[in-house]
C-alpha cells in the first residue's frame, strides 16, 4: 500500500473515531499509547499477522474508540520496535511501514504490518519452560495456535481480490400500500466496481456468499440488501433486439460472476423496509464479496451522499444518494422533507 492511500485509510479510521462510529474491520487495532509491555505487544502483534492470513495489518497508536483521538509520539516507533522485533524468533517480524498523520493538531501513528512471511513464532523464555509460542487472534484475545490453526497457515494463501469503486448510484423509491398494507420503501443501488484477482486462476464470486449492508449517518443498525448480482457491463443491441456484453474478461450466471485476472462489473441489490428514512443524511454501504477459493471476504465500504433537487418522471421517486469518492467536497444538503422531522428512531 503506498503511503498516500495509507493515510487516506487512516483518516477514514480517525474520523469515524471522532465521530464514535464503530471500526467494523478485524486487521485494524487501536491503541492510546504505545504499549509498554514489549512481549505482550510482541505476542498480540504475532496473533493478529498470523491470523491475517497473508493480508496486512494496521495498529493505530494514538486514537482509541472510547477515548477518541489523543495523538502520539512518533519518535517513540524506532525505540520501541527494537524492542518488539527481539521477543519474534530468529527476527523474523513483520515487515512494517510507519506513517506519522496529522490530525487536528494531534499525531496519529500508522504501523502497517504485512504478513505474508506468516508464521510469525515468539520466543516466551521469561514465561517459563516454555520457549516458543504461535500466537493466534480470536475475537479480540490471544490464545496458542491450535493444530487446525497451523493447518491454515499451511494451506496456500489466495490473496483477496482489489476491488475499487468507480461509481454508485443508491435510488429510494416509496410504493404505495394496499388496502390495510402500509406503504413500503424500495431501495435500489447500483455499484460500478473494478476487481483484480492478482491470479492466472478464473475467480468465482458466488452471490449466495455476497452481503451488501448499508447505514444512515448516525442510525445504530444495518440493513442488508436481497437480490445481490454481480454482471459485467452490457449495451443493448438493437439489430438483435438483445443485451450485448461488453467485457472480455468478466462473465457472469444467474448464480455468480466469473472474472479472468481483472474486470468491470455492476453489483446490484435491492431492498424494501417499512420505516420512512431520513432523506438529508449520508449512508455508508459495506459489501462483503466472499470468492469462491475463501472464506474470508473482500471488503470495500463508500459514503453516499444525497443529491439535492433531483428531477424525475416518476411520482414514487423519494431520493437519490451519489457515491461520493474520499476526500471530495460535501453535497449541500438536500432539501428538506417531512421525514426529516421524525424522531432518531425512524431512521435507517
Amino acid at each position: 500500500m503506498r503511503k498516500p492511500e495509507l493515510e487516506l485509510r487512516v483518516l477514514d479510521i480517525v474520523e469515524r473515531v471522532a465521530k464514535g462510529q464503530p471500526i467494523e474491520d478485524d486487521t485494524v487495532e487501536l491503541k492510546a499509547e504505545w504499549p509498554q509491555h514489549h512481549l505482550k505487544a510482541t505476542r498480540r502483534i504475532a496473533a493478529h499477522a498470523n491470523t491475517a492470513r497473508g493480508e496486512p495489518i494496521l495498529w493505530l497508536i494514538g486514537v482509541d474508540e472510547k477515548q477518541g483521538v489523543v495523538g502520539a509520539d512518533f519518535e517513540e516507533l524506532s525505540r520501541w520496535y527494537y524492542q518488539v522485533r527481539g521477543w519474534f524468533d530468529e527476527q523474523m517480524a513483520p515487515d512494517l511501514v510507519s506513517l506519522a498523520v496529522p490530525y487536528q493538531g494531534l499525531t496519529v501513528v500508522a504501523l502497517l504490518f504485512e504478513t505474508e512471511r506468516a508464521p510469525f513464532v515468539i520466543r516466551t523464555s521469561a514465561l517459563g519452560p516454555i520457549t516458543h509460542e504461535v500466537p493466534w487472534r480470536e475475537a479480540n484475545s490471544t490464545r496458542s495456535a491450535r493444530r487446525s490453526d497451523l493447518l491454515k497457515l499451511l494451506v496456500p494463501i489466495q490473496k483477496t481480490p482489489k476491488i475499487d469503486i468507480l461509481d454508485g448510484e443508491l435510488i429510494l423509491y416509496k410504493m404505495p400500500g394496499r388496502d390495510t398494507q402500509p406503504d413500503q420503501f424500495q431501495w435500489q443501488l447500483t455499484v460500478k466496481l473494478y476487481i483484480i484477482t492478482f491470479s492466472a486462476e478464473t475467480l468465482v464470486i458466488p452471490f449466495h456468499t455476497c452481503k451488501v449492508a448499508f447505514r444512515g449517518e448516525h442510525a445504530p443498525d444495518e440493513a442488508y440488501f436481497e437480490k445481490i448480482t454481480i454482471t459485467p457491463p452490457t449495451t443493448f443491441h438493437a439489430r438483435e433486439l438483445k443485451e450485448k456484453v461488453r467485457s472480455l474478461t468478466v462473465s457472469s450466471t444467474d448464480s455468480e460472476v466469473l472474472i479472468d485476472t481483472a474486470g468491470l462489473v455492476h453489483l446490484q441489490g435491492e431492498i424494501s423496509t417499512a420505516e420512512h428514512p431520513r432523506l438529508n443524511r449520508e449512508i455508508r454501504i459495506k459489501a462483503m464479496l466472499t470468492p469462491h477459493h475463501s472464506d474470508r471476504p473482500a471488503v470495500v465500504q463508500a459514503d453516499f451522499a444525497p443529491v439535492p433537487g433531483h428531477d424525475s418522471d416518476s411520482p414514487r421517486l423519494l431520493a437519490r444518494w451519489q457515491w461520493k469518492p474520499r476526500g471530495a467536497e460535501p453535497a449541500a444538503p438536500a432539501a428538506p422533507s417531512p421525514s426529516d422531522t421524525t424522531t432518531p428512531e425512524e431512521d435507517l
